[in-house]
């Protein structure tokens, strides 16, 4: 409703999947000396896709950027029709604490979190998730607003601007007392 008010029209477009589209090895090349060195900091889905890209090989990675590159030159496309996506940050509402970290530290293979962030990595296009709302059990939800590739300015003055006639980053969600908080200092007990 707010941003009804705020934009001139709205309507809805299809992004291009990024679905198969990875850079084999990136992730891991940034995490290596870390890894190599501390792999038990990790959390098991992130410990299990770091082990999978360990041994990637150069040509799936410069195939992997070819796709890339074509994918950011189809998005650059949507942004001849529209100025802005506004979309929620997370497809599905979110997880208590304790469910996350009962998630986190299962053995099972898990799916993938569907997210509305992650293309937006693979496109390189700016976006920003600001507080829009509660879910009826109280946890907090984002909305999501991405620009063109170098849009920076209008997100942030679309986001500004929503944050001016909401008061939603004004809200606390309420807190817990015996949520359990997982240990993160270097010299936890293994």
């Amino acid at each position: 409703m707010e941003l009804a008010k705020l934009t001139k029209s709205s309507r809805e477009i299809t992004l291009p999947s990024t679905e198969g589209t990875t850079l084999a090895g990136e992730t891991y090349a940034y995490h290596q000396q870390y890894f190599e060195k501390s792999p038990q900091l990790y959390q098991i889905p992130t410990r299990r896709g770091l082990q999978r890209q360990a041994d990637a090989k150069a040509a799936a990675y410069v195939q992997g950027w070819r796709q890339v590159q074509l994918l950011r030159r189809t998005v650059d496309d949507v942004f001849q029709d529209v100025d802005l996506l506004v979309m929620p940050t997370r497809r599905k509402t979110p997880r208590t604490v304790e469910a996350a970290i009962k998630r986190e530290e299962t053995e099972k293979m898990l799916n993938p979190e569907l997210e509305n962030t992650g293309q937006f990595n693979v496109f390189g296009l700016p976006a920003i998730s600001i507080p829009c709302g509660f879910t009826k059990s109280g946890l907090p939800m984002g909305l999501q607003i991405v620009g063109p590739h170098f849009g920076e300015p209008q997100v942030l003055a679309l986001a500004h601007a929503y944050e001016r006639v909401t008061t939603w980053h004004t809200r606390k969600p309420a807190l817990n007392p015996s949520t359990p908080v997982p240990n993160l200092t270097l010299d936890e007990p293994r």
